[in-house]
């Protein structure tokens, strides 16, 4: 089953990026309850910058957390530097999750996107 799946990652699902997912369909579907954010990033990371929402699974803790892990949603997988949320990509694919893509953002846009609008609005 996983050398099948690993089978289809060819140059074309590559460069068709059809393991991503970008900021605004990952808003659309969540705010429609249909995604999960799942942060991997360190614990010291998300002490710096805690995104509120969502799952926070440091990629290390993964295998022993995939009970908590929804498989009726998207799972979006976030990292800022990408390569963390490619591995749990990877790991949760391998795993027999067949609805996850790895979110295309940095940290600052998601932080923006999710902000109320009235602290949007505020002027400093």
């Amino acid at each position: 089953m996983l050398a099948e799946k690993v089978s289809r990652m060819d140059l074309e699902f590559l460069s068709a990026n059809l393991y991503k997912i970008g900021l605004e369909k990952f808003l659309e579907l969540w705010r429609q309850g249909k995604a999960v954010l799942l942060d991997v990033r360190t614990e010291e990371e998300a002490q710096l910058v805690s995104l509120g929402f969502g799952l926070h699974i440091p990629l290390h803790k993964l295998p022993q957390n995939l009970s908590s892990i929804p498989k009726d949603k998207l799972v979006a997988t976030f990292c800022p530097s990408r390569i963390r949320g490619a591995i749990a990509y990877a790991y949760l694919v391998s795993e027999g999750f067949d609805n996850v893509k790895v979110l295309a953002t940095t940290i600052g846009e998601l932080v923006e996107s999710v902000k109320p609008e009235f602290v949007k609005n505020l002027k400093g």
